[in-house]
């Protein structure tokens, strides 16, 4: 199917979806000028989608002057493109791949989830008392909950930092009961805000943190 989602959220900040239905070998011909490298990834169905999130973001550095020649990460985990400094972030959830670029080169991060019922059982362990009421009030939905575990999944990217807990150390504020911005923080250090675009897209919640 290819890209399903492909929109400028700023003027530097651009994001793109890709539903995957394409083996790796209809993939990997869009990779083959670049330094990725998925040998290590020995799940199938991981690598299929980690090959996907280099093609989306691939796609979305298609109308700059940045070359795709791969990526390297921190010691976070957090991604950086090969040979430039725009800020990028990649996702992948069951079917589905995402990709974002800043290019104003700050701190971004994109999460997709598939909306699944077990969010529900596991909530109580990373979201405050606020979020948890968000999550609960739909009662067996799990929308709500799958939009925030992916609002702290993109936040957490997007600072890029090790030893977060996000139960304490991430905060989702709300305005009219609607998730607004997020903050996070390093322990025994001041809370950083996130602006933030949510959106639900087929089966999928998405969430953006951005600056």
């Amino acid at each position: 199917m290819g890209i399903v989602k492909h929109q400028h959220l700023t003027e530097n900040i651009s994001y793109l979806v890709w539903a995957i239905e394409e083996s790796e070998e209809e993939l990997l011909p869009f990779l083959e000028n670049t330094d990725c490298n998925f040998e290590h990834i020995k799940n199938q169905k991981v690598r299929l989608e980690s090959i996907a999130a280099r093609v989306a973001l691939q796609h979305l550095l298609e109308d700059s002057p940045v070359e795709f020649k791969g990526i390297k990460k921190e010691e976070s985990g957090k991604p950086s493109l090969l040979h430039d400094e725009y800020g990028i972030s990649l996702s992948h959830s069951k079917g589905f791949a995402a990709a974002i670029i800043d290019r104003s080169k700050k701190n971004v991060g994109i999460d997709i989830e598939n909306i699944h019922p077990k969010v529900l059982r596991l909530i109580p362990r990373f979201a405050n008392e606020e979020e948890l009421a968000f999550a609960q009030n739909t009662e067996e939905n799990p929308s709500n909950a799958t939009q925030i575990w992916t609002i702290k999944e993109a936040v957490y990217k997007a600072f890029g930092k090790l030893n977060i807990e996000f139960k304490s150390q991430i905060k989702t504020e709300f305005h009219h009961s609607v998730p607004h911005t997020v903050k996070i923080k390093e322990i025994d250090k001041e809370f950083v805000e996130f602006k933030l675009k949510l959106e639900e897209l087929q089966t999928i919640k998405i969430a953006i943190a951005y600056s």
